[in-house]
């Protein structure tokens, strides 16, 4: 093989890894994106579960943060 044709090769499969490559990038964008939100979620809910907590009186003491000195 000569390489004129080597060199056509590579540029003709040049735009299949561009696209591969931007297909890999999306789909690890989203997933990070998809992780980033479930965690949001899992700290709104334990931060409205402690504040509902709070409102209690006779509720056990937060395990994290500061507790109240008596």
């Amino acid at each position: 093989m000569e390489i004129w044709q080597i060199l056509i090769i590579c540029l003709l499969l040049l735009p299949a890894f561009y696209l591969a490559n931007y297909i890999i990038v999306k789909k690890l964008v989203l997933q990070k994106k998809q992780r980033e939100d479930l965690m949001e979620r899992a700290v709104a809910i334990s931060v409205a579960r402690r504040t509902a907590s709070r409102k209690d009186k006779y509720s056990p003491e937060p395990r994290f943060g500061s507790r109240k000195r008596r």
